[in-house]
Order: C-alpha cells, then structure tokens, then sequence
C-alpha cells in the first residue's frame, strides 16, 4: 500500500520538477525581462541567461533556490528519460492500484501518465525545442 503511493508522489514530483524547471524558471525570466513576447518564443536574445532568473541568485552554494531550481531545471533539460521514467512510474502505479482495486489512484496514475505524454510531445515541438535551447545555455 505504501509502495503505491510512492510510486504516484514520485510521479507528481517528478511533473513538478519538470514544469518548475522548464516552465517556471521561463515565467521568472519573462517577469523580470518584461518581454511577455518570449512566453512563445524563449531564447537568449530576449530572456538572456536563464541562471540570472533564479530568484536570490544563482552563484550561492548555500542558496536553497539555487538548489531547488538547479534540479528542477536539470529534469526540464533531460526531459526524454525523465518522462520514460514517469511513464514508467505510472504504469507501475495503475497495475498496482488495479490489482488492489482501487479506481482513484488508477485515474491519478493515468492522468499523471498523460501529462508525461503530453510533457513529451511538447518538448519535440519547435517551441519545446527554442525552450529546451535556451534552458541549456
């Protein structure tokens, strides 16, 4: 029973991680830029460098933002593998929740499975290309 909802917090963690990191740190640049523009074409030559968006500043070891957003922004650049493994994850998560019969984490695990698959399609867009270049810089 645990084991279980293991599987589908680390599923949603995973989704958050990666829209923090992909998404959120887009939302900052654009806020602190001004060019609401760069919410459907995102690069450099408008946002600049997306480490200058972390909110207290990216050059502090000790700053928990840089930590939280640093990870989060690793899993939004790696999107491929980690959407394989919430897929993964989910899939794991239905079998389990329909062996114990339990219909609400079996629809949890499949929109969780979705949102990965439509993370996943996104990302192979040309605006989830211009996204991913830019938070790779």
């Amino acid at each position: 029973m645990i084991k279980i909802r293991l599987l589908g917090a680390a599923q949603f963690l995973l989704i958050t991680l990666y829209l923090l990191g992909g998404f959120g740190i887009l939302l900052l640049a654009v806020v602190r830029s001004g060019d609401w523009g760069a919410l459907v074409a995102p690069g450099l030559d408008r946002l600049g460098d997306p480490k200058d968006s972390i909110p207290l500043g990216w050059d502090s070891a000790t700053n928990p933002f840089a930590w939280i957003f640093g990870i989060a922004r690793v899993t939004a650049m790696l999107v491929v593998p980690v959407a394989t493994i919430g897929v993964l994850l989910g899939g794991f998560a239905v079998a389990a929740a329909r062996r114990d019969g339990d219909g609400r984490r079996t629809r949890r695990a499949l929109l969780a499975i979705g949102v990965w698959l439509l993370l996943a399609a996104v990302a192979f867009t040309p605006y989830g290309g211009d996204l991913h270049t830019w938070l790779a810089d």
